[in-house]
């Protein structure tokens, strides 16, 4: 194999495809890349068996057709090294390597077994649907901050995929806090997947700046599939069963204050100064925060709401209020209560698609 395109162009490319080269698997396959001549183009693949990334690099002068393996780390570090321009590689017949070329630099890399490298998985049926690639940018950032991905158990590690025809729902949760947001989407399926934080996080970045462009996302034989941007995306789905959340979001509410955003962050931020939890005093059209650390002082925010109900003191980690309030987008949020120690919830002014559960901490005078 031997071809030649713009330094540039590989790089960008390749920068996309290495979120999916195996850092910690035992198997030197899975370190490499797969690069394979294909009309006038590349097609590159990595996988970590856990994720794989397909991408297609345009504008491309192929003199001689084959696939190769290559350490996928070093030939990214090697492309994004060299100076901008033409870049020529290819194999050498006389040895196992590959000849990497750029302006007056050249490098030697050992190749991997193209034979070993694994087969991905592909979707076998038409079970397909599309969604703004934006929204589903923004409903990540407003949903995983409310999981623990490090964590063993599952469905605390992952974010739940509810499909019902004209709504995508994300759900995420770390126990203390429940997150849910909906997409808009036109389909005809009806079904569940639990996704990994982590595949979540690298569609985020990848299709982040899609604009305005639809994402094809499939789900097939407990793998999930998107596409967009000419870039492949396939993630291996959790097997568990997550929680029953609806039994948790409250129904009914004693109170409810209308509060600005950017004074409801601003007072939480300074009182954070002091103590990682806070007191919250609701009632005569006032929220009061107090914090409090025996070896760091005290802190005191009022805030002018609008109150309707009865009055409440309650008790929160601040992180958890300002997760959400720097994920919503709205001048005002609504948040409802019911009493001391039950769950509050959260919502921007006039956003049916969005909105927080949080459960409170207890109080100590």
């Amino acid at each position: 194999m031997k071809v030649i395109c713009e330094q540039a162009d590989l790089s960008r490319y390749l920068q996309i495809i290495t979120r999916a080269i195996s850092t910690k698997s035992t198997l030197p396959i899975l370190t490499g890349i797969l690069v394979e001549t294909k009309d006038n183009y590349l097609h590159c693949v990595a996988t970590d068996l856990e994720i794989s990334i397909e991408i297609n690099v345009p504008n491309v002068e192929i003199i001689e057709k084959g696939a190769i393996v290559l350490p996928g780390k070093t030939f990214v570090d090697i492309i994004r090294h060299l100076p901008s321009g033409k870049v020529e590689f290819g194999t050498d017949k006389n040895s196992n390597m590959v000849l990497i070329s750029g302006s007056h630099s050249s490098f030697q890399l050992p190749l991997l077994p193209t034979e070993e490298f694994p087969l991905l998985p592909e979707v076998k049926d038409n079970s397909n649907f599309k969604v703004n690639g934006l929204l589903l940018k923004e409903a990540i950032k407003q949903t995983v901050y409310a999981t623990l991905a490090e964590d063993p158990r599952p469905f605390l590690s992952s974010i739940l995929w509810e499909i019902n025809h004209d709504r995508l729902r994300l759900v995420a949760t770390d126990i203390n806090r429940l997150a849910i947001r909906d997409i808009p989407i036109n389909c005809q399926l009806q079904t569940t997947a639990l996704i990994p934080v982590r595949s979540f996080k690298e569609i985020a970045n990848i299709f982040g700046n899609s604009a305005d462009e639809d994402l094809e996302v499939s789900i097939s034989d407990r793998v999930l599939f998107v596409k967009g941007l000419g870039i492949n995306f396939s993630s291996r789905l959790v097997d568990a069963q997550f929680p029953r959340y609806e039994q948790v979001i409250p129904k009914e509410f004693k109170g409810t204050l209308k509060v600005k955003r950017d004074q409801f962050i601003s007072a939480l931020e300074r009182s954070a100064l002091v103590s990682n939890s806070v007191k919250i005093k609701i009632g005569n059209q006032q929220m009061i925060l107090t914090a409090k650390e025996p070896d760091k002082g005290n802190a005191f925010e009022e805030i002018e709401v609008d109150v309707s109900g009865s009055d409440l003191e309650i008790g929160f980690n601040v992180r958890f209020l300002l997760d959400f309030l720097k994920s919503v987008d709205t001048e005002k949020v609504i948040f409802n209560y019911i009493q001391e120690q039950k769950s509050v919830l959260l919502q921007g002014e006039a956003r049916d698609d969005y909105f927080y559960v949080v459960m409170p901490l207890k109080l100590v005078n």
